[in-house]
């Protein structure tokens, strides 16, 4: 009795948690989702190499303000020492 009814649960969850195949939609809809998310990681990646472009130019541009600041601290100590300015 013992041995029938283990074989019985035992074919129960087998059955019951067997694999289940998925349908055609949900594959489908899988399948998009992945190739969106490919999509979105190519851009991703796309807009971080934009991004370091992006500051690094702004380095060089922050680099040139501060050197003609320098040269126009430098024109105006000029200007003032030879005008004699008051």
């Amino acid at each position: 009795m013992q041995k029938v009814f283990l074989v019985l649960l035992l074919c129960l969850l087998v059955v019951g948690c067997g694999p289940k195949w998925a349908k055609k939609e949900t594959m489908d809809a899988l399948n998009e989702a992945r190739a969106a998310l490919q999509g979105a990681e190519a851009k991703v990646g796309t807009l971080e190499n934009e991004k370091a472009q992006l500051i690094a130019q702004k380095s060089a541009l922050e680099q040139d303000i501060a050197n003609l600041s320098a040269e126009i601290d430098a024109l105006q100590t000029k200007i003032d020492t030879r005008c004699k300015r008051k």
